[in-house]
């Protein structure tokens, strides 16, 4: 049901919105944004829609000759992840001035990248038969499934082996080599096995197509894991390889001969290189679909490499998984790539794991430009890197808008401000004189105007030796309006005699923030509550009793709030509950059981205090059912009942009743309440069930509810009722307001 009326909402929007070609894969785009970040390497986002919904993009073009450059990278060591910024900190200690990052090669449970690695020519990891890519000079290079082989010559005895499996978590099949390279710690082997362990003697580093000379110093049979070391290789197999035969092949002090042969020759002499999934384009058309991985082609976000003919690389992540992205097809993927002009595409890891982030000129650090599926950065295996060799000046070379890309309502007045960035991307200072001047709009100091039509309009800096552009869209609709108080969202506002409230309000066209400025905003009141001023300051009127509304119409639309003054439910004057249920009534999570009476001692039902947790937990969307026979799908608890179900908050009186009309017991709500805490967001600690002790009646609570009470008493949310807890006496709804209160 979300997706279709998403996909309504959006074939209305597009009636209303010029849209851009922007692919044969995900859609039509009805946004797309580009910033020059330096010289032939360019940022740019877009939104773009087809039948299934909404997918986001973060695209980056960096064509040859560049100061920009990708390298490839695998942590720190190839066993354990990094989080992109553990990433970025890393690749900076080692002297990188780096100005970007997104995920590369999918990785084990442990870190350990799934594919090959490369790094400053030195081979770190084995191909173990996924496809890669070769980074040199700012150039790209796609190797299909290539082969590694390492073939150890003992010198002395005549013997020869060969293996493939290089720095990778070894299993009970075939050979393993490590280097110092894999993990600071231990070859991370367990179980039975054994050990060759050889000190190299002669070269400087594994590489492709190279040879070193190695020495055996020592042979082990004990199992379980050894260190590795610097300058040293390990060979190791489990017991259960049965790979006897090989080890018998070395004994401590012989001298070995260790050859690195590469089955794709245009893969040695690499800088870098890192493994990828599969190849979705060859030759500028799809290429052999019956082999993608069919685990992930449908709907996805992705993190992904395209090539154009001429060299440029596209590194694309997108959205997915979420209400504002679904993500694409590895066909739409590709299709998309294409339209772009690549000639190869390469699916790189994706999932939670896709990010970008970059140097955003204005901004401290680093900035996630996209919405990770987690919810935050997952540690993953491995990195692409944009990195410069010009070093910091301070010294201003590129000048950028600040509200770059940012949505404007015809005819209003916005203010706009500038940042600086000197040759290495890194902050600089404002040259004193900026000379700006926009395409269709009008500037006059620090403030832009926008024409009375929608439109795309371009503004142009310079000053100081440095120039630069911005884009503004000028739209003349909005598609939501949002009403904030003192930071909350409120369902109705309200006030005492006299008391003003400052209302802000915020507007989105297709998902995305408007910037709105003078003129935008047209403020009126309904009722006698009051006066607003044109700024949204609400100054309820000083002698009545009153009820109304605030109107509010912007871009063609409006949003009303309603507003009571000098209101309180009559039966709640002077309860210890009031401003509980006053703060819980103006959010819309409690109302009363009439116009003028709230009911504070009267019994909660089980089915009311799930619609109330569910009110605050902000009416998430559902989707199935809870199963119960006695929760009708019409009923108006139904969706609560659903939600509960679906996160663990109930799971009913039995396997097929809820039982929803039953008064609901104190350690009932003492337990539902304790499992959405996480749901609604709150912090907590766990409290010890000693705590029960300290009450009359704190044996007569429940075993399944023990947890529950200690932790909303160790957390203050519950002092007990009277002498005790009760905890098989009825919730009063002013015992449950008391509660939700502490909470939210």
């Amino acid at each position: 049901m979300k997706k279709r009326v998403l996909c309504l909402f959006c074939a209305v929007l597009l009636l209303l919105t010029p849209c851009l070609a922007y692919g044969g894969g995900s859609g039509d785009a009805s946004y797309i944004n580009e910033t020059a970040l330096a010289n032939d390497f360019t940022y740019e986002n877009a939104v773009s829609y087809d039948s299934d919904g909404r997918t986001e993009t973060y695209t980056l073009e960096l064509a040859p000759g560049s100061g920009v450059y990708p390298i490839s990278m695998a942590c720190d060591t190839i066993y354990g992840g990094f989080t992109a910024t553990q990433m970025i900190s890393y690749a900076e200690a080692l002297g990188y001035n780096v100005v970007g990052a997104i995920n590369s090669d999918f990785g084990e449970y442990n870190g350990v990248p799934t594919g090959m690695v490369v790094e400053k020519g030195v081979y770190k990891s084995s191909p173990e038969g996924n496809n890669a890519v070769a980074f040199t000079n700012g150039r790209a290079y796609v190797s299909e499934k290539p082969e590694v082989t390492l073939r150890l010559v003992n010198e002395d005895s005549g013997y020869a082996c060969e293996l493939t499996h290089f720095n990778k978590s070894r299993t009970n099949s075939g050979a393993y080599l490590f280097s110092e390279h894999f993990s600071t710690v231990s070859t991370r082997t367990s179980g039975e096995g054994w050990f060759v362990r050889f000190a190299v003697s002669g070269g400087e580093d594994v590489k492709l197509g190279g040879e070193l000379e190695l020495t055996v110093t020592g042979v082990s049979t004990e199992g379980g894991s050894v260190p590795i070391g610097a300058g040293n290789l390990v060979l190791t197999a489990s017991a259960a390889a049965g790979l006897e035969d090989m080890l018998a092949g070395f004994e401590a002090g012989d001298r070995v001969t260790l050859c690195v042969e590469c089955s794709d020759s245009g893969l040695e002499g690499a800088d870098w290189v890192g493994g990828c999934g599969n190849i979705l384009v060859k030759d500028g058309s799809i290429y052999d679909p019956d082999r993608w991985n069919s685990a992930i082609t449908d709907r996805h976000p992705r993190t992904a490499l395209g090539i154009m003919r001429d060299g440029t690389l596209v590194f694309q992540v997108l959205d997915g998984r979420s209400g504002s992205s679904v993500g694409a097809t590895m066909e739409e993927l590709a299709r998309d790539l294409i339209s772009r002009g690549c000639v190869s595409v390469v699916n790189l890891d994706g999932g939670g794991s896709s990010i970008m982030k970059l140097r955003i000129p204005g901004r401290s650090g680093f900035t996630t430009v996209n919405e990770p599926s987690d919810g935050k950065e997952r540690a993953v295996s491995a990195y692409i890197l944009f990195v410069t060799d010009s070093q910091p000046g301070g010294q201003a070379q590129r000048l950028f808008l600040e509200q770059d890309g940012a949505y404007v309502l015809a005819g209003s007045t916005v203010d706009i401000s500038f940042a600086a960035a000197d040759s290495a991307l890194q902050n600089a200072s404002l040259p004193e004189n900026i000379s700006v001047s926009a395409q269709r709009g009008s500037i006059s100091g620090m403030t832009y105007t926008a024409p009375s039509y929608a439109c795309t309009d371009t503004l142009s800096l310079s000053g100081g030796g440095a120039a630069g552009s911005g884009t503004i869209h000028v739209i003349e609709r909005v598609d939501e309006l949002k009403i904030s108080v003192d930071g909350g969202i409120p369902q109705q506002i309200l006030l005492d005699n006299g008391e003003s409230v400052k209302l802000d309000v915020t507007a989105n066209y297709l998902m995305r923030d408007v910037n709105l400025g003078a003129g935008s905003l047209n403020f009126s009141v309904e009722g006698g509550i009051g006066a607003i001023t044109s700024d949204g300051i609400l100054t309820a009127v000083s002698d009545e009793s009153a009820s109304g509304q605030v109107n509010i119409i912007c871009g063609g639309i409006t949003a009303s709030i309603p507003v009571r003054v000098a209101f309180e439910f009559s039966d709640m004057r002077g309860h210890w509950a009031s401003d509980c249920v006053k703060r819980l009534y103006e959010a819309g999570i409690v109302t009363g059981i009439s116009d003028t009476e709230f009911g504070p001692g009267l019994s909660m039902k089980r089915c009311d205090f799930l619609v109330m947790l569910y009110r605050a937990a902000g009416e998430p969307s559902v989707s199935g059912a809870s199963g119960f026979e006695d929760v009708p799908a019409d009923s108006y608890f139904a969706d609560a009942v659903n939600w509960a179900v679906a996160n663990g908050i109930t799971n009913g009186r039995s396997e097929d009743s809820f039982a929803p009309y039953d008064t609901l017991a104190r350690q009932e709500g003492f337990t539902f309440l304790y499992r959405a805490l996480k749901v609604l967001g709150t912090s907590y600690a766990e409290g010890d069930i000693t705590l029960l002790n300290n009450f009359s009646d704190g044996s007569l609570v429940a075993g399944w509810a023990a947890n529950a009470t200690a932790t909303l008493i160790a957390n203050g949310i519950v002092q007990g009722s009277g002498s005790g807890l009760n905890p098989t006496a009825s919730l009063s709804r002013a015992e449950m307001a008391k509660m939700l209160d502490a909470v939210i």
